[in-house]
């Protein structure tokens, strides 16, 4: 249909411009109007006035003009074989247009109605945004017609109501992309807009519906259950009282089918829901509760009249921390579930139940019999991991059930879920969710909840978001700031102006406080602003490097420049010493669970995502373990000894390795630069069997540290002799060492083979040791300037003297 009229004057038109006149308010006011004049006129009938017939009977008009228009002007039939646009538009879209509405006119319309405010609250395309981008050229709206058709037609709606209308006026609009960009939207979150649209209007005409659930008195003749009551919850009695705003479980579908139909049989009633925890298993068990009370379902007779009793194991092991107390409170209420014939029984979390070890509870003699005489209906719920160790240790409580298998969801699954679970969210909290807030709960729990699965990932976070809310609505920003306060780590792109700053001058920031090695303070400033700005793999690492050169050069104190800097200070430094993983089985300790080893690499990381990874003399480390770190540098991900998945995804990785120091300073004494020896000097790696091919692959820069001349280590001397008047500055005292003395410090503390390690402690001792017995001694006063000559270093660097007796020499000067 290439053009579509709007009938202004058809009968459809007509009535739905009356049906716009009506209000909530003014059907209330023709409600009790009717009321009142049919109990006044019956109250004037009992009196013996026979004008009380009258009213009764005018009390009709009223009735009937709101049961028309509950009847036929709200809900406007919609013609199957439309011939203009008025035949297929939603009663309160066509009840409020003009004769030739232009798409501006169009767009402001859907502004003031329920359609409009939902994308304006939950998408930020406003009314007066709409109304902006839309053509004011009548001739226009036919475009609108026809994309409002096909949205109709891909969304299953039953009209073009105003959610499909505001799509359809931004596809029609010139930068449709552009300006859904800025939103962080693309048309397909319009198109789920439509249907989480129309599946809220479902749930609150559900809501509204009267739940068929058997009768007042279907559960009289059923047994007295004391402690199940106290100890349990009954879903289905919560669900019958209070309603249920149930959770959209497409993805689950197969199991629920699996459950009724296990239940709907004879033989053993039983079974074990196993998937990893928040995939949705507790979910599943309330919508089979839900289906066991809709008496409009055709249940078979072993369902008929059944009821969900709840029982979460930690409750129970609280109430009866003893196994001898639990073995005989659990019977108890099974007992009292199996005499009321009508409840089936879900244990949550049932894996407690089976627990070996010091502490622990196991009543699998008391859980057995019962599951395998089959008499009682039971539901329980476990851990994946745990199901298989139960499996392993006692393999006839497996046996005995139905297995279940509940695998995590999708993404478009588990937006389904957490637009139905945002709805309970937001009550408690009293706020509201933004689309875009979903999707990025999504994405980011996805990456950084490593406890649960989908779509218990998304719903924690966005639960924790709600206290991030700006003016009672969650954001994308929303999600991002909770992350950031709970994990303690970056997200997104660098939007403060002071970081932007610091990431634009890192190079600079970094060598004030080391000296050279201009090319690895590069690559890993780039890696950084790279993964600020957005623009590296998500998938991977922030940067992985290799550092490779002589001891004292500055490979560890690039990487606590890198972490004070920018990562938040040197403690967010996480350093793995890889000489004490020397061994084959030193893997284990490695990856070890935080419970049993808090050092373990994978603990500290999982408590600590932000961080500076330093893996010191990776050379040394046995070629198990290098193997075992070939994911983390490729994809950014470890698992540990429990299988659990560990992000290094908001890492740097940096290793460290003296691996042929002496090849490196000859080819420097030689007169090469490192650039016309690099790659050389990595073959020659490989070939003299130090490293693996793979293993040197996996890094993003593999960069050679050359050692310091003496110039350099003159900067190298200013750096330590500032750290020094830093600490002094507190008690406004500083230090002052003549150049000549300088150069001395750095002849005596310059070693070849130990680079500038040595120049610390000649420091230590010529310096800081005089500083301190001078100010112990109480010689010297705030504002006072400590100097240290040339040939006062030299007397304590050749034990002529020592620090005492240049303390003598000052005190005599001054007197």
């Amino acid at each position: 249909m290439d053009s579509l009229k709007f009938n202004y004057r058809s009968a459809r038109s007509d009535k739905a411009r009356i049906g716009a006149k009506f209000d909530k308010k003014i059907v209330i006011s023709l409600t009790i109007f009717a009321v009142l004049l049919s109990i006044g006129g019956v109250a004037l009938v009992v009196f013996k006035f026979p004008f009380g017939w009258a009213l009764v009977g005018l009390s009709a008009i009223p009735a009937i003009i709101v049961e028309w228009y509950k009847g036929e002007l709200y809900h406007l039939s919609v013609s199957k074989d439309f011939k203009s646009i008025d035949d297929i538009l939603s009663g309160e879209v066509l009840g409020r247009l003009s004769k030739d509405p232009t798409p501006k006119q169009l767009a402001g319309i859907i502004g003031t109605l329920p359609g409009g405010h939902f994308f304006a609250v939950r998408f930020g395309i406003s009314s007066n945004f709409l109304q902006e981008l839309s053509s004011e050229n009548k001739d226009d709206i036919n475009a609108v017609w026809q994309e409002a058709i096909k949205l109709r037609q891909l969304t299953d709606g039953k009209n073009i109501s105003a959610v499909i209308l505001v799509v359809a006026l931004l596809k029609c609009s010139a930068n449709c992309q552009l300006l859904l960009s800025h939103l962080q939207l693309d048309i397909d979150d319009l198109i789920r807009g439509i249907e989480w649209y129309d599946h809220l209007r479902d749930l609150i005409d559900q809501h509204k519906a009267p739940m068929r659930t058997g009768g007042i008195a279907r559960d009289w003749s059923f047994g007295w259950t004391p402690y199940l009551s106290r100890f349990g919850q009954n879903i289905s009695q919560q669900i019958g009282v209070n309603g249920a705003l149930l959770i959209r479980l497409a993805a689950h579908d197969d199991s629920l089918g699996q459950l009724m139909n296990i239940f709907s049989k004879n033989g053993r009633q039983n079974a074990v829901l196993v998937g990893p925890a928040g995939v949705g298993k507790t979910e599943i068990v309330h919508a089979f509760a839900s289906k066991l009370l809709d008496a409009s379902a055709n249940l078979s007779k072993n369902l008929q009249f059944r009821q969900v009793f709840m029982l979460d194991a930690s409750t129970l092991i609280a109430a009866a921390p003893g196994r001898g107390q639990l073995e005989q409170l659990l019977p108890r209420i099974l007992g009292e579930a199996y005499s009321a014939k009508n409840i089936i029984i879900c244990l949550d979390n049932a894996q407690l139940f089976f627990e070996d070890g010091i502490g622990s509870v196991d009543i699998s003699n008391v859980l057995l019999p019962i599951l395998e005489a089959g008499n009682l209906r039971m539901i329980l719920t476990m851990d994946e991991q745990r199901y298989l160790q139960i499996s392993q240790r006692n393999p006839a409580i497996v046996n005995a059930l139905n297995r279940i298998s509940i695998a995590p969801v999708n993404r478009a699954e588990t937006l389904a879920v957490i637009q139905d679970r945002s709805i309970l969210i937001e009550f408690q909290h009293k706020v509201t969710f933004m689309y875009q807030s979903l999707v990025e709960a999504y994405r980011l729990g996805d990456r950084y909840v490593h406890e649960l699965a989908m779509p218990g990932k998304a719903i924690k976070l966005l639960e924790s978001a709600a206290n991030y809310s700006q003016n009672g609505l969650v954001t994308a920003e929303s999600v991002r700031q909770s992350i950031e306060k709970t994990l303690d780590i970056k997200v997104g792109v660098a939007t403060d102006e002071v970081e932007r700053e610091k990431l634009l001058n890192l190079e600079e920031l970094i060598h004030s406080r080391m000296i050279n090695q201009t090319r690895a303070v590069k690559v890993v400033s780039d890696a950084l602003r790279r993964a600020r700005a957005g623009v590296r793999n998500q998938n991977r690492p922030i940067g992985t490097f290799l550092f490779l050169g002589p001891t004292g050069v500055g490979k560890t104190e690039l990487a606590k420049a890198l972490a004070s800097i920018y990562f938040g200070g040197e403690d967010r430094i996480i350093r793995m010493d890889m000489n004490e993983y020397v061994n084959s089985d030193d893997v284990s300790r490695l990856i070890a669970d935080g419970a049993d080893n808090i050092n373990s690499l994978t603990a500290r990381v999982m408590k600590q995502p932000f961080s500076v990874i330093l893996l010191d003399e990776i050379e040394k480390a046995h070629t198990n373990v290098l193997s075992t770190l070939l994911q983390m540098l490729d994809e950014g991900i470890l698992r540990d000894v429990k299988n659990r998945e560990v992000s290094f995804r908001d890492a740097i990785i940096i290793a460290t390795s003296n691996a042929g120091s002496d090849r490196i300073r000859e080819y420097i004494e030689r007169g090469y630069d490192i650039e016309q020896f690099e790659s050389q000097f990595t073959d020659e790696l490989i070939n003299t069997n130090q490293f693996r091919p793979e293993f040197l692959n996996r890094f993003d820069e593999i960069v050679v540290f050359r050692p310091l001349n003496k110039p350099e280590l003159l900067q190298v001397v200013d750096l330590m002799l500032n750290s020094v008047n830093k600490t002094l500055s507190l008690q406004k005292i500083s230090v002052e060492v003549d150049a000549d003395a300088k150069e001395y410090l750095v002849h005596a503390g310059y070693d070849p083979r130990l680079g500038a390690r040595p120049m610390r402690r000649v420091v230590q001792r010529a310096v800081e040791n005089t500083v301190a017995k001078q100010m112990l001694s109480g010689s010297v006063m705030p504002g006072s300037v400590i100097k240290i000559s040339l040939e006062q270093v030299r007397q304590i660097l050749d034990s002529k003297a020592d620090a005492q007796a240049i303390i003598d020499n000052n005190l005599s000067k001054t007197s």
